[in-house]
């Protein structure tokens, strides 16, 4: 059966195209009717996996016939009181429930979701395996009481940021879920106890996220990967209490390990890891301050498989330990190396001789990397899609039109504040990398001539950022939402020639947007504008208006009575 999911915030789809090779003309009347009835299960399955969901979700809405047909195949569903109106949200999960039968993977989000919401979605729900509560603030211990009594069967859990989950809550659900295989306690309430019950009750676990659960030590975490044997992915990013002792001492076969800002971690630490995990494929370091090119000389005697290596902001890592690790692990797809202003072009050197199957490079704050070492990696790399060299001030627009002739699989580029960056390195990126969805512009001597191109060439464009771009007004922002429709968070903060005219473009023709930033446009935004993101924009999470001197409370209120979920800085 094929998998679909529905977020219910986009609402239902209004129009549907159907096969005419489906359709029969009713002798009596002259009118075409389906004749589904002819399929089996598993053929309409079938035809189902070439649908979109909007046609899938279109096609349920049809007829009777067709909802209990294709309903059955949408396995998949993301809710929040968006879009419900005043229809409280636990009577639309009911009606859900209802609708699509076979739900086993259901994710509920937004500030009204509560221990009730989640009790009536377990009971409408029977089916259900994976359940998503992310950064649900009111739920509790006794949801996870509910689910173990209500869905034995569950096999994925995510409540990262429940901070009212304690180890009691942990303790309930591992009782009763004994066959889970991935956890997100993430920033919840706990400490080495509920690990503890996780080791002897959940020995199926295969992922588990403990991440800021600030009280968790190497006791709790020596317990897990030595329990749960099964356990590939670990992720216990800012506990600072653990050491890389505790992750050495266990016999799962990690395969991903975060233990960024781990501060306990040292060079000898990681040299136990990596003797212990030589099989790991993704390594985060980040903010371990006692970790240095010792560590990644060990690395890279014993993990060669490595696929994804985060070393940002460490202590002394220099060209020569990544030399080691470029020249040791040829599969390395993602690389992050934030915040070395030792760092310079001869690492990218080793990189690009070592590292020809690069994905994603981070160098934001390398402020020794210049020109020369980006378009070697352009030259090296052409698989190359997300390369981040924010406050990069010796790379200018030669090396990122190299970039955008060598690499035409990139999606994301970071410029903000590189060195010189004008129209023709991104209009040589829009030409080149047409497919690209996030771009940082900020502060870049950029003029219309961009927007045009990004207009004509990027419809995929989604999260864009021209702040401070100085010299764009609203002709160019009129034509950059012309083309570009996908946009969901656009930053003009700073923008000081955007007038009330680009928001109005921006209502028009970005529907799907999320986050505005308009902080430091002074004189030309006011209320009418924002009338306009009010009116169009109904799922704006995020707005910034600091220094929009224009702008007055009633323009506030429009927003945050149509936006029911935005946040807004003033």
């Amino acid at each position: 059966m094929a998998s679909r999911e529905w977020d219910a915030m986009s609402g239902a789809p209004t129009e549907v195209s159907v096969d005419h090779d489906l359709m029969d003309l009713d002798e009596a009347e002259g009118k075409p009717h389906a004749n589904l009835g002819l399929l089996d299960a598993d053929a309409v399955a079938h035809l189902s996996s070439f649908l979109p969901l909007r046609d899938l979700l279109a096609a349920s809405c049809v007829c009777s016939e067709w909802c209990s047909t294709f309903a059955l195949c949408i396995e998949s569903i993301c809710v929040s009181n968006v879009s419900l109106g005043h229809v409280p949200l636990e009577h639309a999960i009911a009606q859900l429930g209802d609708r699509f039968p076979n739900v086993s993977s259901l994710r509920l989000h937004g500030p009204t979701v509560a221990d009730v919401q989640v009790h009536v979605a377990a009971e409408c729900n029977p089916h259900l395996t994976s359940l998503d509560l992310a950064q649900c603030d009111n739920v509790t211990d006794r949801v996870m009481e509910l689910l173990a009594r209500e869905t034995p069967g569950l096999r994925q859990l995510n409540v990262l940021g429940c901070r009212d989950i304690t180890n009691d809550g942990v303790r309930r659900l591992a009782h009763g879920c004994v066959e889970l295989t991935s956890l997100c306690l993430g920033w919840c309430d706990i400490s080495d106890n509920a690990l503890l019950v996780l080791s002897k009750q959940c020995r199926l676990l295969e992922q588990l996220d403990v991440s800021g659960c600030g009280r968790i030590s190497d006791a709790g975490v020596t317990a897990v990967v030595t329990g749960c044997r099964r356990l590939s992915i670990l992720s216990i990013e800012g506990c600072r209490e653990v050491s890389a002792w505790a992750v050495a001492a266990g016999s799962a076969p990690l395969s991903s390990l975060n233990m960024g800002g781990c501060t306990l971690v040292t060079d000898a630490g990681v040299g136990a890891i990596a003797a212990a995990h030589p099989r790991l494929r993704s390594l985060s370091l980040r903010l371990c301050r006692a970790v240095g090119d010792t560590a990644l000389r060990f690395l890279a005697m014993r993990c060669s498989d490595l696929t994804s290596l985060d070393i940002s902001r460490c202590g002394s890592v220099t060209d020569a330990g990544v030399a080691a690790i470029a020249a040791a692990c040829p599969q390395l797809r993602d690389v992050d190396l934030e915040g070395y202003s030792d760092i310079t072009d001869r690492a990218l050197y080793a990189l690009a001789q070592g590292c020809v199957h690069l994905e994603s490079l981070n160098l934001w704050v390398c402020s020794q990397v210049s020109d020369a070492g980006i378009q070697t990696i352009a030259h090296a790399c052409p698989s190359l899609r997300s390369l981040d060299v924010r406050l990069c001030s010796k790379v200018s627009g030669v090396s990122i039109i190299e970039v955008a002739n060598r690499c035409p699989k990139m999606r994301a580029l970071f410029l903000e504040r590189a060195g010189r960056i004008s129209d023709s390195a991104i209009i040589a990126l829009s030409q080149n990398c047409a497919h690209i969805h996030t771009l940082d512009l900020g502060w870049c001597d950029i003029t219309d001539e961009s927007l045009n191109a990004l207009s004509e060439n990027c419809s995929d464009l989604s999260c864009l950022n021209l702040g401070y771009c100085e010299l764009l007004t609203d002709a160019g922002v009129l034509t950059l939402t012309q083309g570009c429709h996908n946009l969901t968070s656009l930053d003009l903060g700073g923008c000081k020639h955007l007038s009330d005219a680009s928001l109005e473009a921006v209502a028009q023709s970005c529907r799907q947007l999320q986050s505005l930033d308009l902080g430091g446009c002074k004189h030309k935004i006011t209320d009418a504008g924002l009338q306009a993101i009010a009116t169009h924009c109904a799922g704006l999470r995020s707005i910034n208006l600091r220094f929009c001197e224009q702008v007055t409370d009633a323009g506030v209120q429009a927003v945050e009575s149509a936006c029911v979920n935005v946040q807004i800085r003033r």
